[in-house]
């Protein structure tokens, strides 16, 4: 599996704002887990009116409104997977991106499979768990004093990165074949490294389709485990991204994911990409300490490409949720 546990590794702190139409604000939430009854962990990000200051978090600092009331009104939904190994802040710019626009980003740390409690990897209880978790998290933030009111449940997308796009597929109603891994990664295409670290022998089918989520954007997802049968039942709007130089996810899964969806995807190969291109740009100070999800292909400026990745992802949720914005 994929490691992205480099976001809170290190001792730098990163001020991350932007020209807002909005002030973003912030705040954990903790729900069950389904698999055991153990506490998970989401964050949550959201338009507020109320003012931003620094809070820091790990080796980051975000310019946010902490635990601030969510500005009035219905705001959609974009609930958000990370990728094997990682953390809920691996997204971070691009939640805070949508949150000025107007959305409420809940982003699951996937108990189990993050950098910090990394135990499932590889296994079939990894790959069950994760849409299960989504599901959970997203009935909590739904059912969550404070945030219910102010979101609107018929507008709800979902965000899913590497193996998080796997969770969001089988979420958008794809079903798993999860023996379909073990076959692929006997022969891998050259260059993969997504094998490496093994994957557990299983004929499970994973099948958790949560009808609440009517648009999903793809970056790099783990595609392998779905069929043109198994991907039949995704019929919602979905937005693929592929990294050209991809070093972890052969081309031919996510092609794979492109040609077996019912409905042709909106889809975009980004040159020169890495696999680690999606996840949010690390200053250059941990740069060497993070290791490969720091890393791009030479010449690529992953800071560049997140300023239209982020307002790529946020048009394509405001058409496929129907979301009107004055003047534009």
């Amino acid at each position: 599996m994929l490691r992205t546990g480099w976001l809170l590794i290190g001792g730098v702190t990163v001020l991350w704002a932007g020209a807002a139409a909005a002030e973003v604000g912030m705040r954990a939430l903790a729900f069950t887990d389904p698999a055991d009854g153990g506490t998970a962990r989401a964050v949550v990000w959201y338009p507020t009116d109320a003012p931003e200051t620094p809070v820091r978090r790990g080796p980051f600092t975000f310019q946010v409104a902490e635990g601030a009331p969510v500005a009035e009104g219905r705001h959609a939904l974009v609930i958000l997977s990370h990728g094997s190994g990682g953390s809920a802040f691996g997204h971070a710019d691009t939640a805070m991106a949508l949150a000025r626009r107007g959305y409420v980003v809940a982003a699951v740390h996937h108990r189990g499979n993050a950098f910090d409690d990394d135990r499932d990897a590889g296994t079939e209880r990894m790959w069950r768990k994760r849409p299960a978790q989504l599901s959970a998290a997203l009935d909590h933030v739904l059912a969550d004093p404070d945030l219910a009111g102010r979101v609107d449940g018929d507008r709800i997308g979902a965000l899913g990165f590497s193996a998080g796009g796997y969770t969001v597929l089988v979420a958008a109603g794809g079903v798993a074949e999860l023996g379909r891994i073990a076959d692929h990664c006997r022969t891998p295409p050259a260059g993969e490294r997504f094998c490496h670290l093994g994957n557990e022998e299983t004929q499970a089918r994973v099948a958790t389709r949560d009808p609440r989520i009517r648009a999903a954007v793809l970056t790099a997802p783990v595609g392998v485990p779905f069929s043109k049968d198994g991907l039949a039942g995704v019929t919602i709007p979905i937005r693929l991204y592929r990294a050209e130089r991809d070093e972890q996810i052969a081309a031919t899964q996510v092609e794979g994911v492109r040609d077996r969806l019912p409905t042709p995807p909106e889809y975009e190969v980004v040159r020169d990409a890495g696999h680690f291109s999606f996840l949010m740009p690390v200053p250059a100070a941990i740069a060497a300490e993070v290791g490969p999800p720091a890393q791009d292909p030479p010449g690529f400026d992953r800071a560049a490409f997140h300023e239209r990745l982020n307002t790529e992802i946020a048009d394509f949720f405001d058409r496929a949720l129907a979301i009107g914005r004055q003047g534009r």
